[in-house]
């Protein structure tokens, strides 16, 4: 509310100024007149913008902190361009015919190198660890070799536990196992290699990304779900 008011009176000190040279503009060509607003108000008009944009920060990130989030996954180094985030995600949240209140959040910018200092590298890997310290992160998609990385020091869904007795033995020839952080060998991630993504692009033979869900999840339906999304079954 104190901000609005910043906003209110902004506006007020804008519509005086404006008011009082009036009669200025009135003698000036309209070229003249532009170009009297953008000299003598160009510092106004920039913090305008500014205020404006603050306005809109504020409200998209009351939205969305109003907003319930069904499931939430990162997609990382994806140089072939085969886990398009926001196409997914809106596909996906149709399947599921979740309200106007509900979303499903997917990102699939971020880039991690180990041992790598490169500032991007470095802010994706930390924003996959926060989300996960923060228990936000329900899967994560990777390549193979953050997969083996990520196996042995997150706390990772063993998916046997998490999947369907079904769902589980259709995919059982593509399930990673690896020992987890706690020193347990579990069912860590699958492959998306015959998934709905890769197979039949031209991708399909290249290295797989693989699939693991966070031990802490309680979105263990909507996952199991997106499993069965990313792996139709055989008609």
């Amino acid at each position: 509310r104190h901000f609005m008011n910043i906003l209110h009176e902004f506006f007020k000190k804008i519509t005086r100024e404006l008011l009082r040279d009036r009669e200025t503009m009135k003698s000036l060509s309209p070229s003249q007149r532009l170009r009297f607003i953008f000299d003598y108000y160009r510092g106004r008009i920039f913090l305008l913008l500014c205020l404006c944009l603050a306005v809109f920060y504020v409200w998209d990130a009351a939205c969305q902190a109003s907003r319930q989030t069904v499931l939430e996954g990162f997609f990382t180094n994806d140089d072939a361009g085969l886990f398009p985030a926001q196409d997914i995600a809106r596909d996906f949240s149709e399947i599921l015919e979740l309200n106007s209140r509900q979303q499903v959040i997917f990102d699939d910018s971020l880039y991690v190198v180990p041992g790598s200092s490169a500032d991007y590298h470095t802010a994706s890997q930390s924003k996959i660890v926060a989300y996960v310290a923060a228990r936000e992160l329900d899967f994560l998609v990777t390549t193979p070799e953050l997969t083996e990385y990520y196996a042995a020091s997150l706390p990772v869904y063993d998916l046997k536990d998490l999947m369907p007795p079904e769902l589980f033995a259709r995919l059982e020839d593509q399930i990673y196992y690896a020992t987890d952080a706690a020193g347990s060998r579990k069912a860590c991630a699958v492959s998306m290699a015959k998934s709905r993504f890769q197979k039949g692009t031209a991708s399909e033979d290249a290295a797989p990304h693989y699939l693991m869900a966070f031990s802490y999840t309680e979105h263990q339906d909507t996952i199991i779900r997106f499993l069965e999304y990313a792996f139709p079954a055989p008609s």
